[in-house]
């Protein structure tokens, strides 16, 4: 069954574990923005995804896993928001790729197109 679990549905998962985890990340920055001494975290993907893709070599785009990284740079709510806003619109674009991948399979297998 290697067309239902092809490399796009599973670099898509991989991106909706990857915003899953940066949504708790981000949650996790704001209730202690105003903790002394804790440092912001980011999640790392994107960098790596586009490297793989730069590189001509997305059958490895599977393999990239997301890296919790701390940064020095300053913890400001307004900046946490948009970043989880922009998750968010990550998450739906995820979403209704994967809805689509589905979709075209599901035509493709009982070959009735609505």
């Amino acid at each position: 069954m290697k067309f239902i679990d092809s490399n796009h549905s599973q670099l898509l998962a991989r991106a909706m574990d990857t915003y899953s985890l940066r949504q708790r990340v981000t949650a996790a920055n704001i209730a202690n923005i105003d903790t002394p001494g804790y440092k912001k975290k980011e999640v790392k993907f994107e960098d790596e995804l586009r490297r793989v893709q730069e590189a001509g070599k997305m059958s490895r785009a599977t393999g990239i896993t997301p890296r919790i990284v701390e940064t020095d740079d300053e913890l400001i709510l307004e900046d946490q928001l948009i970043e989880q806003s922009d998750t968010q619109i990550r998450v739906n674009l995820v979403t209704r790729s994967l809805r689509m991948h589905f979709e075209l399979l599901k035509n493709g297998i009982t070959g009735i197109n609505r």
